[in-house]
Order: structure tokens, then C-alpha cells, then sequence
């Protein structure tokens, strides 16, 4: 029985079980064409596909799972989103327990994951330790799982908090990385063979160990990230619960102790060394995407492995047409004001882009607005106050489902994709999630700054992401797909030279770039000009700027996808809806570039690189069966 990195989604029963193998998906078409979501829309809980023998597992991309309890270590239920990590990136994978470890001696051409600091009993070590002396590459994240010797290191200590400092910059798994690569759990280690590419740097700056290793073993080798990066990416998406104001700033730059409870507040960074001065003012913000970076730290660690095996890996991309990343623009309606909101789509219909509108109880504007919005292509947003505290406007479920329905009535809608909360209002730490999902919104994007020193990547990266409820048990994933918000009002909050240096972030690890302007402010002289100047900077940057619901369309329906592969270097994909644009890349090994064959014929390829590494990429329609075959001659 394998579990699947795909959530729960209506190809569950006609799919997953037929292909053993549930990998990330794709949305097809122009984003301006926002297509249907099922009536059962797809839910991101990971789903058991059925029985699917060990052995019949082909993908070149081998996940080793074990369920511990948050009794034998607190940050095991984090381990799982591993799921979340690769699917998405798009790589393909397979899951493999830890008790079928045996079967690996009939994959010696396989990368293997060890997601976590498992508990390996001694036959478990022993297999993995031949496996690679027998040409197998390992890689452990946020442990050894007992495999010291295989990773070629001594000395293992737990480490509660720290920063990864890279040591050799010319590394594939670490090269051009820009963050401070602040990390929570997991170990570090010293050398006892393995050459380290990264150090570890503690809260007073004094040097621990080793964070990042690699080790020859035989034929085969051996890839030590020790920090827990999995861990360490749900922490600082999700934060720590709220319950009072975060301390402010020590430089003045960020007061978040202002009496209302935020997003913020749950905040895990560092003000001096997770924040870069900005320009043109030199006031610190959170403009390196950490989470970003520790993604991108698994992927390369991947990538690396799959380029030196000569394994032409390939990648479903996250965006269409071979697309960098993609802009968004949310308007938060405070005030309601009918006159400033006309300027506002006015000036959006002058940058010729569709923006989402979250819109704020009560007052809201008048029914013929609500149509303009519709007929244009705008999308409506709900923007829950829970600022005001009166009965209406509290922290409650209560308080959104009153809200949620009045503005389905308000704006004459059947369904609601998207929300921000006033004020980025936020408390505990996973409950509005969970609202969230009971009412039926499906996206947030709530979590962002409410002050200057707080811009940017204080909460997490630009890649949206499903949040883990590891308080559950078992741990699902929750179905609210976030989308961090990096600044509020270019030329009021910040200086608008703000805009391009985010923008620049968000592009260059391929995510989103999210700015909010409110129409309140639209009036200003300045405002307008930065608006427009940030929307053609974006596209002369190879951005598309799309609404909250098509993006979270875009990815559903690209989640839908699943493949079956028959080889290393044959798979079928697999998709209950035509996917038109989708990208697809292939990973180069060698001095001659891998030629895919697409339905029998060799497709038109493009270079492309990626995280430091040289793909092919396919721009191409999928429909509901796609055979690939890549050309093993190319390695």
C-alpha cells in the first residue's frame, strides 16, 4: 500500500487507484479563462490510494515514510508535509514505508528521501547502508535516523533554533541562496568523513556544527540537510498561537504592540537577522522569502541527485507557458466608499488587470458595482472584520458565517473563492483555517503585514501553501489555500520603490507576488502611478497578474493531475479535464539535451533553468491520458 502526495480530489476513485501514484497537478488555459471546479471541489487531505503492490513503484523518486507519535518526538507530525513540499513543485514521487526498505535492492537507480528523523530499527540501517554503498543516493532532512555512518558524520546534537550559513557557494544545493536560512529542530553534526557545504550559527552567533553534508559511500552517496526544514517551513508559514501582541521592533521600525491581535503576532522571525534594510529609506523588512529557500534546499538537494545519476527528471511547473511567477493586486474596501472605488477600477482598467476585491461589512456598495465587478472579470472577495468586536464583527465562526452569507446576498454570488481578514485580525493559530473550511472559502490571504518593519516575508514565503493541522491526529492537511501578502498601499505605507524589490523576490523563487491596495487611498497622487508602474514592471519582468480565485483554480485543477510510470523515463499523465499550456520540464544530465516524445512524437523543447539547473521545456495540452517518453540516450 503506497500513500499519495496528492490530496483528496474528485479523480480520487477514478485515477488514483488505476495509476498507484498521485503527483502534483495542473491547470491549463489563459488565466482570464477561469474554469469550473467540481461540484465536489478537491480538498488538499492526502488520500490512501488503493492496494498497489511495493514493487510495481517506478518512480524515479522514492519517499520513505513512518508514522511516529508527537510523544516520541513534537515535531514528527510536521514531517509529512513533505507531501506538500514536492507536490507543490511538481516532482513526482512514491512513498515507500520504512518496512519494505528491502525492495530498495531492486532500485539501485533511485533517489531516496528519509523526510524526518525516523527510528530505524538495525536490519533497516543495514539495508540502507548497502543500498548505498551499492550505488544508491540518500538524502535525510532534519536527522540521521540512526545512519551516521552512511552520512559520514559524528557528534549529533539536537538543535533547537539557528541560521544555516552556506560555506561553498558553488554547491548545486546551495548556490545563489539569498535568506538568512533561519531553521528550528532537527540536529547538526560535526564531519567524521562527509564534506560539509554549510555551517550552523546559533542565537548568539556562535559557530555548532554542521548543517549541510554530502558523503561518496561506495558507488553511491549520501546528502545530509540536519536542521528540520520541514518543521522549520510549517513554523514560520504558521506561527506560534496568539494570544497577546508580539514585542515591537527594538528599532521603532515595526509596533506591532497595538492592542489588536494579528497575524504578525504569531510571528517565528528574528528582527535583526531575518530582515534586509530596504531602499530608498534603509527601514528593515522580511524581503528574502525563508520558507522559499528551505524549499528550494530539498528541491536542489533533488535536482542534484537526479543530474548526477543522469536521471532526466521530470516536473509538472507551477505556472502555464513556461511563466516565471505570477502577480496578484487585492483591493480591501474599507469605508465603502462608492466614488473611490469607481477610480480604483478605473485605473485597474487603464493597467488592463483583474484584481480581487475583498469587501468589508457593512455598508458595501451598490448591486450595479457588484455586476460591473462580475461582467469585467473581477472577482469578489469577502474581507471578515473581526476588528470592530461587536456581534456581527467578532472572532467567531459565527461572526464569518454571518458575514460570508451576507455578502453572497450583497454581491448576488453562489459562492465565495476568496477572503482577507480587516486588519489582518488573527488569533490562536489555526482555528480560522478550520472556519475557513466550514463555510467554504477556499483561499486566504490574511496573512501579511499591518506594519512598515513587518513588510514582506515575515509569515512565510511567495509560494501559496495548504497549511498542516499538526494538531490533529492524525495530522490532515487543511483545505484554505494561503497567499501571503507582502505589502499594503505602494507610496502611503512604504515608498514605492518598495514594490519592485518584493516583486523581484517573489519572481526569482517563482511564486506569487501579492499587493494590496485599498481604494481609500487610490485619490492620492502617488498612489495611482505606483499602481501602474509595479503592474508594468511585473509583466515586463515575464509576470501575469491574475486574480486569488484563478489562481487557486490554476492549482486545483493542476493538483489534478496524477502519473504512472511504466520506466524511470516512460510515464503517463493522467487528468479528468483538458489542461491547455501546461509546462513541463526535463531535467538535463548530460552535454546533450533529453528529447521528450509526446503521444509518440518529439515534442518542440525550450531551455529553461531552474534553481540553478538546465531543463527542457514542453509547453503542452494534457488531456485526460498523455504518454511521455524521454529519451535515456540524451543522459
Amino acid at each position: 500500500m503506497s500513500r499519495s502526495t496528492l490530496f483528496r480530489t474528485f479523480l480520487r476513485s477514478a485515477i488514483l487507484a488505476a495509476a498507484c501514484l498521485a503527483p502534483p497537478s495542473v491547470r491549463a488555459g489563459a488565466p482570464a479563462e477561469s474554469p469550473a471546479l467540481p461540484a465536489a471541489s478537491p480538498t488538499p487531505t492526502p488520500a490512501t490510494v488503493g492496494p498497489c503492490p511495493t514493487r510495481a513503484l517506478k518512480a524515479p523518486i522514492l519517499v520513505v515514510t513512518q508514522t511516529l507519535a508527537r510523544e516520541v518526538d513534537p515535531r514528527a507530525p510536521a514531517w509529512g508535509y513533505i507531501r506538500e513540499v514536492l507536490g507543490r513543485a511538481g516532482l513526482f514521487f512514491e512513498e515507500l514505508p520504512s518496512d519494505h526498505l528491502p525492495w530498495l535492492a531492486e532500485r539501485p537507480q533511485a533517489i531516496v528521501l528519509l523526510a524526518g528523523n525516523h527510528r530505524l530499527d538495525a536490519d533497516q540501517r543495514e539495508i540502507l547502508a548497502r543500498w548505498v554503498d551499492g550505488g544508491g543516493w540518500l538524502i535525510g532532512i532534519g536527522g540521521t535516523s540512526g545512519l551516521d555512518a552512511v552520512f559520514g558524520v559524528g557528534d549529533v546534537r539536537r538543535l533547537s533554533e539557528g541560521w544555516i550559513k552556506l560555506t561553498a557557494d558553488d554547491h548545486p544545493v546551495t548556490s545563489g541562496l539569498r535568506s538568512s536560512l533561519h531553521v528550528f529542530g532537527g540536529c547538526v553534526v560535526k564531519p567524521a568523513g562527509a564534506t560539509a557545504v554549510a555551517e550552523l550559527e546559533t542565537v548568539n552567533r556562535a559557530a555548532q556544527g554542521s548543517a549541510i553534508l554530502e558523503r561518496r559511500a561506495g558507488a553511491g552517496r549520501a546528502l545530509l540537510l540536519a536542521p528540520d526544514l520541514l518543521f522549520s517551513i510549517v513554523h514560520i508559514q504558521q506561527g506560534s498561537p496568539v494570544f497577546q501582541d508580539r514585542i515591537a521592533a527594538p528599532d521603532g521600525s515595526a509596533a506591532t504592540d497595538d492592542g489588536i491581535l494579528k497575524a504578525e503576532d504569531g510571528m517565528a522571525l528574528d528582527w535583526q537577522r531575518d530582515r534586509t534594510p530596504m531602499q530608498p529609506d534603509g527601514v528593515p523588512a522580511f524581503l528574502e522569502p525563508i520558507t522559499d529557500e528551505l524549499r528550494e534546499l530539498i528541491l536542489r538537494s533533488v535536482l542534484y541527485a537526479a543530474s548526477q545519476r543522469g536521471v532526466a527528471l521530470p516536473l509538472l511547473w507551477y505556472w502555464p507557458r513556461r511563466l516565471p511567477a505570477i502577480g496578484m493586486i487585492s483591493h480591501d474596501t474599507d469605508g465603502n466608499d462608492p466614488a473611490r472605488a469607481q477610480a480604483l477600477l478605473e485605473a485597474m482598467n487603464r493597467c488592463q488587470t483583474k484584481s480581487t476585491w475583498c469587501v468589508l461589512y457593512p455598508g458595501g456598495y451598490p448591486a450595479e458595482f457588484y455586476r460591473t465587478l462580475r461582467q469585467q472579470g473581477y472577482e469578489i472577495a469577502l474581507h471578515f472584520d473581526a476588528k470592530e468586536a461587536r456581534a456581527t464583527t467578532c472572532w467567531s465562526f459565527e461572526s464569518l458565517r454571518f458575514q460570508h452569507r451576507w455578502l453572497l446576498d450583497e454581491a448576488g454570488l453562489d459562492q465565495l473563492t476568496s477572503n482577507k481578514n480587516h486588519y489582518t485580525r488573527w488569533e490562536d493559530r489555526l482555528d480560522f483555517w478550520r472556519w475557513c473550511e466550514r463555510v467554504g472559502i477556499r483561499c486566504d490571504q490574511t496573512r501579511g503585514p499591518s506594519k512598515q518593519g513587518t513588510i514582506g516575508f515575515a509569515l512565510g514565503g511567495s509560494q501559496p501553501y495548504f497549511p498542516l493541522d499538526d494538531e490533529a491526529d492524525p495530522p490532515r492537511m487543511l483545505a484554505v489555500f494561503e497567499m501571503n501578502m507582502l505589502t499594503q498601499d505602494l507610496a502611503v505605507v512604504c515608498p514605492p520603490e518598495y514594490g519592485r524589490q518584493l516583486l523581484d523576490s517573489a519572481a526569482r523563487h517563482h511564486g506569487v507576488a501579492h499587493f494590496l491596495f485599498h481604494p481609500a487611498h487610490i485619490l492620492k497622487p502617488p498612489v495611482a502611478p505606483a499602481l501602474s508602474d509595479l503592474i508594468e514592471y511585473g509583466r515586463s519582468q515575464g509576470l501575469e497578474w491574475w486574480t486569488c480565485d484563478q489562481i487557486y483554480r490554476w492549482e486545483m485543477l493542476r493538483r489534478g493531475v496524477v502519473a504512472k510510470f511504466d520506466s524511470a523515463h516512460a510515464l503517463t499523465l493522467a487528468t479528468a479535464a483538458p489542461l491547455r499550456d501546461a509546462t513541463l520540464l526535463i531535467l538535463k544530465t548530460g552535454p546533450r539535451s533529453p528529447t521528450p516524445r509526446i503521444r509518440g512524437a518529439v515534442a518542440e523543447t525550450e531551455p529553461m533553468r531552474v534553481y540553478g539547473f538546465d531543463f527542457q521545456a514542453v509547453t503542452v495540452d494534457l488531456t485526460e491520458t498523455t504518454s511521455i517518453q524521454i529519451d535515456a540516450a540524451a543522459d
